[in-house]
């Protein structure tokens, strides 16, 4: 350990009364989730598919790819989803859309 984790554990380990997650690697690991774990999960996953952006140069199964990973853990409807993948894509596909039938749901159909 290095850093933060280090300062964090080292006084516990320097102690002369062991904790119990010294010899229990379970409860170690435990002890770093609680500490340096996301402590919001689903949170961050509305955070980074709210920012979630296409770039120009990429192709979008890289994208959607992304994009539902991240609609996976989060508890949004159809239609926030819907907007949110529209709102992510390239600029250049967003201007071909206009070419073509809106679609209603993010399968299309």
């Amino acid at each position: 350990m290095k850093g933060t984790a280090l300062d964090c554990f080292e006084s516990a380990v320097l102690d002369p009364v062991e904790p119990p997650w010294l010899s229990d690697f379970d409860i170690f690991l435990e002890e770093l989730k609680a500490n340096f774990g996301t402590h919001n999960p689903v949170g961050k996953a509305e955070a980074e598919l709210e920012g979630l952006r296409m770039h120009e140069s990429h192709q979008g199964m890289k994208y959607f790819i992304k994009f539902q990973q991240l609609a996976a853990c989060v508890q949004w409807g159809d239609a926030a989803l819907h907007c949110q993948a529209y709102n992510g894509l390239a600029k250049r596909i967003k201007d071909d859309m206009v070419h073509h039938d809106k679609l209603n749901t993010l399968t299309g159909r």
